[in-house]
């Protein structure tokens, strides 16, 4: 049984059966997502029919979860972790405070990392917080380091 409820064509989003409800992902994340970690596989681990399927297809959203599953596995064997979804621009600054400005939008936060095979950048408010959200960095953003 898959955890794919259905698939909203209108919207570009797959539906998934989550804990008590439902959750969704874009067409566009999963094969974003999918090519990321497919590229940081070897060859022979990425699972066959990637790249087959047109997104918005169960097959695409199989193929998505397969890539995905051997992303994980990956990572346990060789005890390393992806790089696909971290921000390129934001790597090597982890720990640091940063200033990030474009037009309508200003914010200041420490780049934090979250665990995982696959992280992701984190904006942490204040050196003594547990945890943030994911960096949100809009389209031709300006990044300083403040300390």
């Amino acid at each position: 049984m898959s955890d794919l409820a259905s698939i909203n064509t209108e919207s570009r989003l797959y539906v998934i059966r989550a804990a008590g409800g439902y959750s969704c992902l874009g067409f566009d994340v999963a094969e974003k997502w999918a090519r990321g970690v497919a590229a940081w596989l070897p060859a022979s681990d990425v699972p066959a029919g990637f790249g087959a399927f047109k997104p918005g297809t169960f097959q695409h959203y199989q193929v998505y979860r397969a890539v995905m599953a051997a992303g994980a596995r990956h990572a346990e064997r060789t005890k390393t972790r992806c790089p696909a979804l971290l921000e390129s621009r934001l790597i090597g600054l982890e720990g640091k405070r940063v200033h990030v400005t474009a037009p309508d939008y200003n914010a200041r936060f420490w780049v934090g990392k979250s665990t995982g095979w696959l992280p992701i950048h984190l904006e942490i408010e204040s050196r003594n917080s547990s945890g943030g959200g994911g960096v949100y960095l809009p389209d031709g953003a300006s990044i300083q380091v403040i300390r």
